[in-house]
This record gives structure tokens, sequence and C-alpha cells, in this order.
């Protein structure tokens, strides 16, 4: 794959420092975009885990699971994620994203939203694990979702619509400085497949 100029979104972090979102809208061709969802959908052994909230167990609305070193894992919201080796498939992808952006990249949380019932809610990739300033690769498959930033203090919201075989990479600060959430829709009846790329140590 050839590699081509990315659009720049420019994000303030505070008054005095910016970071940005580089997005590459058309990343992948259809062709193998579909290939890839498919893929992804069929060999992944999805996983429904769930949160404790008022003392119940409420299963996330989506499924996911986590790739990378198998002796490492990965917490948050109190779930505990196990990595698998990467697949072959899924690791040629790794290292194409890494040569497209530059950066490194040894674990991924991959998410399946099996229609528009399925979200993310608001959050940061900040935890400790991912070190200090972390810079995460998504690439996304399927239905074009809504990806929405909302910065922790002054609540500026932002919208970038993430469509099949986009690449999109979130800058230093990112994660301090904004939440990022996917929004339920239930006018959406078609599934989308995210990878999310991360380096952790």
């Amino acid at each position: 794959m050839d590699l081509f100029e990315s659009h720049v979104i420019p994000l303030q972090l505070s008054p005095d420092r910016q970071s940005e979102i580089s997005f590459w809208p058309a990343w992948l061709g259809s062709a193998e975009a579909d290939d890839l969802l498919a893929t992804a959908i069929d060999k992944i052994n999805w996983r429904q885990d769930s949160i404790n909230i008022a003392g119940k167990s409420i299963p996330i609305p989506r499924l996911q699971n986590y790739f990378g070193d198998p002796t490492t894992s990965y917490t948050y919201s109190r779930i505990r994620l196990q990595a698998v080796a990467f697949p072959s498939w899924m690791d040629s992808i790794r290292v194409r994203v890494e040569q497209q952006t530059g950066c490194c990249f040894n674990r991924t949380l991959v998410n399946y939203y099996r229609d528009g019932r399925d979200s993310v809610d608001w959050h940061a990739d900040d935890e400790v694990e991912l070190g200090l300033e972390p810079i995460i690769a998504s690439v996304s498959l399927g239905e074009d979702r809504p990806f929405l930033l909302r910065h922790k203090t002054s609540k500026e919201r932002l919208k970038i619509n993430l469509p099949h075989g986009s690449l999109m990479m979130m800058g230093p600060g990112v994660q301090e400085y904004w939440h990022h959430s996917i929004a339920k829709d239930k006018n959406v009846v078609k599934s989308r497949v995210n990878f999310t790329f991360r380096h952790m140590d």
C-alpha cells in the first residue's frame, strides 16, 4: 500500500498547548476493507464482558477482545483482558498502520458493534499501562459511525465520521485532555468493527 497524506484536525489541549488528529478516510480500498471486516467477525473469538453497576452485573454494549503478548493483560473499568497472540492477518495490518503513521504499536483492542444498539460511553484511553501521552491509532470497518470528542474542561465538542476502511490517529495529549465516545443510534442496523492500536511496555 502506498503511503499518502492525512487530513490533520488540530485540537486545543490547554491555552498554551495543541495536539492533532491525523485522519486517512480511505486508507483501505473497499474490497480489502470488506475482506478484513468479514475476517474479523468470523475469526476473532469475541468476548461479552460485563461491568458492575450498583451491585448488578451488566453486559457492556459491544463485543471485544485484546491482542498482543499473551503474557500481558489490560484492565479498564475493572475488566481485565488477557492478551491473545496476534493472528498473522491482524499483525500485517498492525505493521501497515506503523508504516503509515511512523509510530510503534504492539497491542490492539478490537471492538465489535453489532448494530446501533452497541456503543461506548465517554472515556479516555489513559490507563497507567498505556504510559504518558499515549498515541492511539484506529482502523474502522463496516458501518460509518460518528466518533465524538468532548474536551474535559471547556466541554467543546467535535464529530468525525469514520467511514469503512478509514484510519485515524490521536496524537500526544489527546487522551489527557479529551474524552471520546461512539453513541447509540437506533437507525443503524449494520455492524462495525474497530481496531485500536496502542503501545504498552
